[in-house]
């Protein structure tokens, strides 16, 4: 202890302060840097997590929508940026595969008609006739639920004739077109 310049006794250290003092320091620059590794260690470890998340929040803020039908959007029934939920409608599709023309008749129109007769639509723009078969009369029943556009808002005939056309015309996805529809005469059998 002596040739090292210390000087002991009994409970006490004879060693000058200015030394202590230096030896305090160079501990604390030892926790001081090994607080620096861990910070600079944790700063690195949640930078690469902030990548996941940004990855991960971009792969479940959008989605692709595949429809089973081919058409095409009618109503978007949300907006962009909106949160929603598994299950909730988020848009509207036409089922462009098979189109149908609904027709507002009176009674005894209706009263004539049955499944699977032929009708003719003859478009109020000038088109080309376009031919199909009645497939539903629902009389004063309310009209479906899945039509574009509600046949309520057309007419106050409660009579209503669902007529699926057969043309190739009619796959146009047309929508919200008007015309009259030809119905053709039954024949009586004797």
């Amino acid at each position: 202890a002596a040739r090292n310049g210390s000087f002991l006794g009994d409970s006490y250290n004879d060693r000058p302060s200015s030394v202590q003092r230096e030896e305090e320091m160079r501990q604390r620059a030892g926790d001081l840097e090994a607080d620096l590794a861990r910070t600079d260690t944790e700063i690195a470890w949640l930078a690469n997590e902030i990548k996941v998340e940004e990855i991960r929040f971009a792969d479940l803020s959008e989605a692709n929508i595949t429809t089973p039908v081919a058409g095409r959007v009618w109503e978007m029934m949300t907006s962009p940026g909106e949160d929603v939920q598994a299950g909730q409608p988020l848009l509207k599709v036409l089922d462009c595969s098979g189109a149908v023309i609904t027709a507002n008749v009176t009674e005894s129109v209706y009263n004539r008609l049955q499944l699977g007769d032929l009708a003719t639509f003859e478009p109020n723009d000038g088109g080309e006739l376009i031919s199909g078969t009645v497939v539903n009369l629902t009389g004063a029943a309310g009209a479906p639920a899945n039509l574009a556009i509600n046949p309520d808002a057309l007419s106050k005939e409660p009579y209503r004739v669902t007529v699926a056309l057969r043309d190739a015309a009619a796959r146009a996805c047309t929508v919200g077109r008007t015309g009259r529809v030809v119905f053709a005469r039954h024949e009586t059998a004797p």
